[in-house]
């Protein structure tokens, strides 16, 4: 490298001017070297340093890896267990970006297309994922006269920061500088390369001295980016008859066209109108699905992995399995995991009559009771009367407690008292009994008017505590609550066990008899979604809990380095900042939602008592009609239990008097 010819100085001006200029605040690049462009790299002048990975593709294989230091033997068995075998070039570049964060790249002739072909999936398995992206292709058309097949890889048309240095030959002192269209609709082919400048290396400069890494994404010029979604309101609308409509890329929709829109909808028309781009629609999919391992996946993730969509929204939780292969917008809004649970039952108890006094009470009104009966006792057996005899304890006491009860049930005694001090202690009594049976006689009155209602499961501790079962269309609406075994305490590892997934069809049935929770979400200003179970009958026995299980904010999901994220997550920070997510939920609400049901929704988490006259019925005395039962019960069995002891005694006395 030390004794360079001419020509090679002219590589090594170029491309260190390029990579000074507009790779310099990366941080890492990753070289792809080739022998027919000895370069060197070159430090800027002002000593800043330059972070870059060599990497040489002609001496790719195993056993180069082998001695790598980096243990490239467990990466491959990790991936072959994923179900995948990466070759040498996918393997070594998924490192580089994932250990050194490589965000620029240069590749040389016929390790272009092989570099194209590789990065995607290496920058997917990589994890590590960056928005400043910058590529860097050279070639000579002495080597390959027919360079049309360097640049027929997808990256050419997804990626607008790409730069390409031709040269005729070696020895060449001119350069073209071409880039990929990028913008403009995609059968206007946006992989077509332009001539940006042109650079003369004997002179120094630049034909046109332009940004040679310019912003394609700020007027994309009608190019096409397609929404992958399915009818989830209100974050997402599709109707096949609603006006306007956009290109529908479903195979199973025969007109082509289909109306959308949407609380999460809305952010992408948002986001065309900025950079002019055009929105097209793929509702060929009916659930979220899932990614997988081996950068496959199914639902509307699927989409995305098969190229088909750019776009994916529909209350898409932060999922830590598809973020680790695709991107994510900032948070496009906020849903609150909730559950419709069924309404309390009225009590009805054996308890009633026990219920108008508290405990505490109850033990008073004992207490005082105790006092007569002991107060009656002894003035009965101590007070001294001309006209009465002296009673002895056991009548002393009889009259105490019987009288004592009487009194308490408001019944009269036929005991005769001529003492003027046991007149005077029942006064007493029968003056305070009055009392607490008044007190007594208008709580009862007011409970069998008022209708008590049992617990019910509408928080999330209650739904914990009762142990009812809750459910869902999918396994994906607790992925949030599942983790490591040291996170999850015993209410969520309780909730997890008694979540459910069932059909459409089993929810719409269920919702009308069943004790179970249902899933809802909350929106953030006040709206729900995931309502179409819900039917009349079944809101007549259901309520709305107060609280969330969870929540989690909701995001679009888009291809791993896709260029126009930037440019969203822009758009969304504005829309937030003005409010228009706000009047979008109002709206979408309106348009599309039976507003009627979102009010009786949010109306069942409080109890509607009517304080009109309520019609008594058996539910109002069973209360006090169980005792009654329980005592003409053990009643019956007293009397048979007298006769047959009248009828021993009989017997037994005859065959005394027979011996005799």
């Amino acid at each position: 490298m030390s004794t360079l010819s001419p020509a090679v100085n002219h590589w090594t001006t170029l491309l260190n001017f390029i990579i000074q200029t507009y790779f310099i605040d990366s941080h890492a690049t990753c070289i792809l070297w080739h022998r027919d462009f000895p370069f060197e790299l070159q430090t800027p002048a002002n000593s800043e340093f330059i972070a870059y990975i060599n990497i040489w593709p002609d001496n790719l294989s195993q056993q180069s890896l082998q001695q790598d230091i980096f243990n490239f033997t467990a990466f491959a068995e990790t991936q072959l267990a994923y179900g995948m075998q990466p070759d040498a070039l996918v393997q070594k570049l998924t490192i580089a970006i994932r250990e050194t964060h490589c965000e620029t790249f240069v590749a040389f002739q016929e390790d272009i297309p092989s570099f194209a072909r590789s990065f995607y999936n290496a920058s997917r398995i990589s994890v590590w994922r960056s928005l400043r992206n910058k590529f860097l292709f050279v070639y000579r058309k002495d080597l390959q006269p027919d360079t049309a097949a360097y640049f027929d890889d997808s990256l050419f048309k997804d990626q607008p920061n790409v730069l390409i240095v031709e040269a005729e030959c070696g020895n060449c002192s001119t350069f073209a500088l071409k880039t990929n269209k990028f913008i403009g609709p995609l059968a206007e082919h946006p992989e077509q390369l332009y001539v940006l400048d042109r650079y003369n290396a004997v002179d120094g400069k630049f034909e046109y001295g332009v940004n040679l890494y310019m912003d394609k994404v700020k007027n994309l010029q009608g190019r096409e980016v397609t929404v992958g979604i399915f009818d989830y309101r209100p974050f997402t609308a599709v109707d096949y008859d609603r006006q306007p409509q956009v290109k529908d890329h479903s195979p199973e929709n025969i007109r082509g066209t289909v109306h959308i829109d949407g609380t999460e909808v809305r952010m992408l028309f948002a986001l065309c109108e900025v950079i002019n781009c055009t929105v097209d629609a793929d509702t060929s999919e009916d659930d979220w699905g899932t990614s997988y391992a081996n950068l496959t996946a199914d639902g509307i993730f699927g989409l995305i992995t098969s190229r088909k969509s750019q776009y994916i929204v529909g209350a898409l939780y932060f999922w830590p399995d598809d973020y680790r292969y695709l991107d994510m917008s900032l948070f496009i809004g906020r849903s609150g995991v909730t559950c419709l649970v069924p309404s309390p039952h009225r009590l009805t108890s054996w308890l009633l009559p026990l219920r108008p006094f508290q405990l505490t009470l109850w033990l008073g009104v004992f207490a005082s009771l105790g006092l007569e009966a002991i107060a009656l006792f002894f003035t009965r057996h101590l007070a001294p009367s001309p006209t009465e005899p002296q009673y002895g304890l056991m009548e002393s006491f009889q009259f105490g407690y019987i009288t004592t009860l009487k009194l308490f049930v408001s019944q009269g005694s036929d005991y005769v008292v001529n003492s003027n001090t046991v007149r005077m202690v029942l006064f007493a009594c029968y003056m305070m009994d009055t009392i607490v049976t008044s007190v007594y006689g208008g709580g009862l009155s007011a409970i069998l008017t008022l209708p008590t209602m049992e617990e019910a499961s509408d928080s999330v501790e209650r739904l914990y505590r009762h142990g009812i079962p809750w459910t869902a269309t999918s396994p994906d609406w607790v992925i949030s609550l599942r983790g490591s075994g040291a996170d999850r305490d015993v209410v969520v590892e309780s909730l997890l066990e008694n979540y459910h997934v069932y059909t459409y069809e089993q929810l719409t049935q269920f919702a009308k008899t069943e004790n179970m929770g249902f899933i809802l979400e909350r929106l953030a200003f006040g709206h729900f979604g995931n309502v179409d179970f819900l039917t009349d009958e079944s809101f007549k026995r259901l309520k709305l809990m107060i609280d969330d299980i969870y929540f989690q904010y909701c995001f679009a999901f888009v291809p791993r380095l896709w260029a126009m994220l930037p440019k969203l997550n822009e758009v969304i920070m504005s829309v937030h900042s003005t409010g228009l997510d706000i009047f979008w939920e109002w709206e979408v609400a309106a348009t599309y939602m039976d507003g009627q049901q979102q009010e009786e929704i949010q109306a069942s988490m409080y109890m509607d008592f009517d304080v009109g006259p309520v019609k008594l019925d058996m539910g109002n005395f069973i209360g006090l009609v169980l005792p009654l039962i329980i005592g003409i019960v053990f009643s019956v069995f007293a009397f048979i239990g007298e006769l047959i002891y009248y009828r021993y005694s009989q017997k037994k006395a005859q065959t005394v008097v027979n011996v005799n």
